[in-house]
């Protein structure tokens, strides 16, 4: 457990310094004062935009034309809701065994003249803060550990380990309105992966924006209506509208903000990913904490330990898997791979390794602490950076927002949300009510 020295909250400013040019470390601020917001996150299987618009949903539908909320049908029955599609009863094909239907997060917010602050605490069994990871057998790199309901998992040929992550999506409240009272369901689509109606690898392939020849997207991910000329009952991920449209509809402000705290891939160099979802969901401009240790072309990690200082090892042995004392693959800690080198039966290496975040990427500090079966995540971001990727907070003003997390080594859908919530900045309306640090 990390030994944390807390400023009281009345005293935040005063580490800022002079003209607030040094932001106070969230991990040390003494949060006894910000308001606890307990939330109960739940499991919505295939659930999609599409879905909640649909014949099975058809008083919820009514509702959601009249701009009314989620929450005003459904507060109270995020355990209920979760238990009967996390067993397969409605909306899951592909049951995963003993996976609990909800997940219990408290969340607090606190803000000051240059920085927005969000802490997010939730119970875990064990800390998931392993991606996927590589072996070296038979003369050649295959998978060694993936998602729990990976073919390969599932097959017996590859072991379980993929990391725990916490996400926090907000909107400006006007250029994407649905997000109001939708929440997260406006970027859910039919056609996403794991969905219903994916594509296959072909078809996202050939497509001339989102494939091999355009931005090379190889899974369909999260986008809003408002980029596509049409969404029918099965999505609408291939009828983009044209580039002038879209570059309209971004000068417009249309995007969601996305900050993925990982706890592999951006954990260990205490960041988030700082994302948006526009006509996909795509990083922000600059460089993100991670890379995937992964060369296509010649079927090999693209790096390894740097023997110098790794004891002399180039990987990690089958007794360090998932092991927390193991070193992480970094920038300061790798060189570029060796296929000469004299590889043994049984090498492992990640198949991501991190590095530090640079550009509009690099907004969103997220230190993270697991103890005592709890992990901790601590969010730090500029309340407006002047990048065109981030939405701007402003002290006074309500926006909305919703949280998803993923534990139990899964990706994708197989994860826990909320209903659409309001985030208010020194205001009385909404849900979780950040507090002014003076």
């Amino acid at each position: 457990m990390h030994v944390m020295r807390r400023i009281p909250l009345a005293m935040a400013l005063s580490a800022l310094g002079c003209g607030g040019a040094l932001a106070a470390d969230p991990t040390t601020l003494d949060w006894s004062a910000a308001p606890k917001t307990e939330l109960t996150l739940f499991y919505p299987g295939q659930a999609s935009q599409e879905w909640i618009f649909g014949e099975n949903h058809k008083s919820g539908a009514k509702a959601l034309r009249k701009g009314e909320g989620c929450l005003e049908c459904h507060d109270g029955e995020e355990e209920g809701l979760g238990e009967t599609i996390v067993t397969g009863k409605k909306l899951e094909p592909g049951p995963i065994a003993g996976k609990p239907g909800s997940k219990k997060v408290s969340i607090q917010a606190a803000y000051d003249k240059e920085y927005f602050y969000l802490k997010a605490s939730w119970p875990a069994k064990t800390a998931g803060a392993f991606h996927e990871y590589l072996v070296y057998r038979g003369g050649k790199w295959d998978r060694y550990a993936t998602y729990i309901n990976h073919p390969s998992v599932k097959s017996g040929k590859a072991k379980v380990s993929y990391e725990d992550r916490f996400n926090v999506m907000l909107g400006d409240g006007k250029a994407v309105p649905d997000f109001n009272n939708q929440g997260c369901w406006v970027t859910c689509h039919n056609d996403l992966r794991h969905m219903p109606n994916e594509p296959t690898a072909a078809a996202l392939d050939a497509h001339p924006v989102l494939g091999k020849a355009g931005m090379k997207k190889d899974e369909s991910l999260k986008y809003l209506r408002e980029t596509r000329t049409e969404i029918g009952p099965t999505g609408g991920w291939d009828k983009l509208k044209s580039k002038a449209e879209l570059d309209a509809l971004w000068e417009q402000g249309v995007k969601l903000d996305l900050w993925q705290w990982r706890a592999a891939r951006s954990g260990p160099v205490d960041a988030a990913s700082d994302d948006h979802v526009f006509q996909s969901r795509n990083a922000d401009v600059g460089k993100t904490p991670f890379f995937k240790n992964w060369d296509g072309a010649k079927k090999q990690p693209k790096v390894m330990y740097d023997p110098a200082k790794n004891g002399g090892a180039a990987a990690l042995a089958e007794s360090q898997f998932r092991d927390l004392k193991a070193p992480r693959l970094k920038e300061d800690n790798s060189i570029a791979y060796d296929p000469n080198r004299a590889w043994k039966e049984g090498d492992l290496l990640p198949r991501y390794a991190n590095r530090k975040p640079a550009g509009s990427e690099a907004d969103v500090m997220a230190k993270s602490d697991y103890a005592n079966g709890m992990w901790t995540v601590y969010f730090r971001r500029k309340l407006a950076t002047a990048n065109k990727d981030d939405v701007a907070l402003v002290p006074g003003q309500t926006f909305p927002i919703s949280f998803s997390l993923h534990d139990d080594n899964v990706t994708t859908r197989y994860h826990y949300v909320s209903f659409p919530l309001k985030l208010t900045l020194g205001g009385k309306e909404g849900q979780i009510k950040a507090v002014e640090l003076k």
